[in-house]
This record gives C-alpha cells, sequence and structure tokens, in this order.
C-alpha cells in the first residue's frame, strides 16, 4: 500500500512541476535510473489521509544538492472533498507540492546559467562514461564527496559521443514509457485519494 502511495505522491509532484511551466519534461522513475539533471527523491514519514509529512532530496547530476532530507508536512485542505461537478477536483495535499515545487525553483535559481548548462553536459558525460568507460573517463573529475566537475567537452563530430547519445535518446524514451505507467496507475488509485 505504501508502495502504491509513493507513486501516486510522485505523480502529483511531477504533475505541479510540469504545469507550473517552469521546468521541462518531469518525470517518475524507478530508482535505478540516474544520469538525469535533476532527481528529486522523497520517503512518506507520515500519512493518514488528513495529515501528510514528506522527506524530499533533490540532488543534480553534478552532486551538487538542491534539498537535503528537507521535511514538509501539511493537513489536508478539506474544500478539495466536495461534489460540485463543475469544479475541477484538486488533490487536498496540493498546497505541499507547491511548496516543494516553489523551494526547488529557489535553489535552481541561486544558480548561474553557466552552472545550469554544465548539470546538463555533466548529465550526459555520465551517462557516456557509464556505457563506455574508456573513450570518456577523462571528460569529467570526480572529488572524494561524489561531485563530479567537466574537464573537457568531446567535439561536436565525434562519432562515438553521437552513438552515445542516441541509445540516451533511446533510454529517455524508455522513461517516458514507464512514467506514463506509473501515470495510469495514479490515475487509477487517485478516486480513492479525492474520496
Amino acid at each position: 500500500l505504501r508502495r502504491a502511495e509513493s507513486r501516486y505522491l510522485a505523480m502529483n509532484l511531477r504533475n505541479t512541476l510540469e504545469s507550473s511551466g517552469q521546468w521541462g519534461a518531469v518525470r517518475v522513475i524507478p530508482d535505478m535510473a540516474q544520469f538525469v539533471d535533476v532527481i528529486v527523491s522523497g520517503r512518506i514519514l507520515e500519512s493518514n489521509g488528513k495529515y501528510l509529512k514528506l522527506e524530499i532530496s533533490a540532488e543534480d547530476a553534478s552532486g551538487r544538492k538542491w534539498l537535503e532530507r528537507q521535511h514538509y508536512e501539511d493537513t489536508a485542505d478539506t474544500s478539495s472533498y466536495h461534489d460540485a461537478p463543475a469544479v475541477k477536483p484538486r488533490d487536498p495535499f496540493q498546497n505541499l507540492y507547491v511548496h516543494i515545487a516553489d523551494d526547488l525553483l529557489a535553489a535552481r535559481q541561486k544558480l548561474p546559467p553557466a552552472e545550469l548548462t554544465a548539470v546538463r553536459r555533466v548529465a550526459a558525460l555520465r551517462f557516456a562514461a557509464d556505457l563506455a568507460p574508456d573513450p570518456f573517463k577523462g571528460y569529467l573529475a570526480e572529488d572524494g564527496k561524489g561531485q563530479y566537475q567537466l574537464t573537457r567537452l568531446p567535439a561536436k563530430d565525434d562519432p562515438l559521443y553521437s552513438r552515445v547519445d542516441a541509445i540516451r535518446q533511446r533510454d529517455f524514451a524508455l522513461i517516458d514509457t514507464v512514467n506514463d505507467y506509473y501515470a495510469a496507475f495514479s490515475d487509477a488509485i487517485g478516486d480513492s485519494y479525492r474520496a
């Protein structure tokens, strides 16, 4: 039950982030997926229908922490439970998701545009180094704390990097498919949470 709820809550946060218009593609992914720009992870500390308490962490591909075990809690908004057919149903904990989204946006806004570009490049090169370690091992430096920095970039016409990037795009398509399954599952159990 808790695992099902974790997928449902993750989809609600994903929908909030995506509907804000501040982020590109936002996906709910399995735990083993990595090498994306920013990963937001969470733990349900308490959930009983009336009260929700989450622990949220966020880290970018370079290893920089955006949120570290931040606690968020809220009481259900009872105005969400109504039967008016003309009113679109709203999750009773929507304010909590908005609070998390606001904190993520504030963390992103602290970074200069060059750092955000570097995060995207680090994510791509970490994927490449995982797939083909020998050719790509010199492109990133990792310190003892798990922080990654670019040391150099591949040439724009590097054929190996182009092939690895094509594989990464297929990996993204797989992540989109998994996300669609999570969305369908979340929709299926959503009525139980809105009742």
